[in-house]
């Protein structure tokens, strides 16, 4: 009985994921207060990925949650940090935490028990916006930082935007008959969310691109042509494929998968015309 308790407080408490949770603010907030956060975070998220394959649901369920909340104390801190250079410091430790949270929790979400899969995709959403988000500020702020650092900043947009390995996660969960019908709509949003994050990323890679002097253009353009490449690999080339490739990366979004439609593909992208939301520019 006091199994089935912990069990059911632990499931009640993912089910909070939903809701933005409130944490204490630095009264001086710097890079360093944020990176504190984000080792609690990476913490806890190491954390989740132990519980779930000993399929200790409630402990799992415990770190989910902290990892959220010391998440969202990051990202608030990082909004707060003063100075340009500084706030993209910042941020680029919220983007990369993000992302790692958004990689572990998409490569769980079939293996957490029926009654968390909905929670873990409402997170897995969360931090897929919220990695944008702090991405789109980075890019905001390229312009006005020394070349080195804008460099810095489209290496970590190219490392994100770059990393096919939530596509396959999700497209992976959705075909593994693993996943419950109350969960699948989100997870459908997040394959929505992780597609068209690769397409942001170039469009934003090429923002940053006409704002640096020609000797800091060449490591961005080819992380945009190997952007590029990915997004082939994963949507195809001349129809519709399945399975995967020998690296693990999706061969082609898989055939019953709904395709999105909605994504952000900026211009130049050869993108199969039989795809719908190919386009000319």
């Amino acid at each position: 009985m006091q199994h089935v308790t912990k069990l059911a407080g632990g499931l009640a408490a993912l089910a909070v994921l939903a809701t933005p949770a409130m944490a204490s603010a630095h009264s001086d907030p710097s890079v360093n207060s944020v990176r504190a956060h984000v080792r609690n975070a990476d913490q806890a998220l190491a954390m989740v990925a132990d519980r779930v394959k000993t399929n200790d649901n409630a402990a799992a369920a415990i770190a989910m949650v902290r990892n959220l909340r010391q998440t969202q104390a990051a990202t608030r801190e990082a909004r707060r940090v003063q100075g340009r250079s500084q706030k993209a410091k910042a941020l680029r430790l919220v983007a990369d935490q993000r992302n790692d949270n958004v990689l572990v929790l998409s490569a769980i979400i079939d293996e957490v028990s029926d009654s968390a899969q909905p929670a873990t995709a409402t997170a897995l959403n969360y931090n897929l916006n919220g990695r944008e988000t702090a991405i789109a500020r980075l890019t905001s702020l390229a312009s006005t930082l020394p070349t080195q650092a804008q460099a810095g900043i489209a290496t970590a947009i190219a490392a994100i935007a770059g990393n096919p390995a939530a596509v396959a996660n999700i497209a992976g969960a959705l075909t593994s008959g693993d996943i419950t019908p109350t969960a699948q709509p989100q997870l459908q949003q997040a394959l929505t969310l992780a597609s068209g994050a690769m397409f942001t990323g170039v469009g934003q890679l090429q923002q940053i691109v006409e704002v640096l002097p020609a000797p800091a253009q060449g490591p961005v353009n080819n992380a945009i042509a190997r952007i590029t490449g990915i997004l082939q690999g994963i949507f195809g080339n001349g129809g519709p494929a399945t399975g995967t490739t020998p690296g693990g990366a999706p061969g082609g979004i898989v055939s019953n998968l709904p395709i999105p439609t909605n994504l952000p593909i900026p211009c130049g992208l050869p993108i199969p015309s039989f795809l719908p939301f190919a386009h000319p520019c």
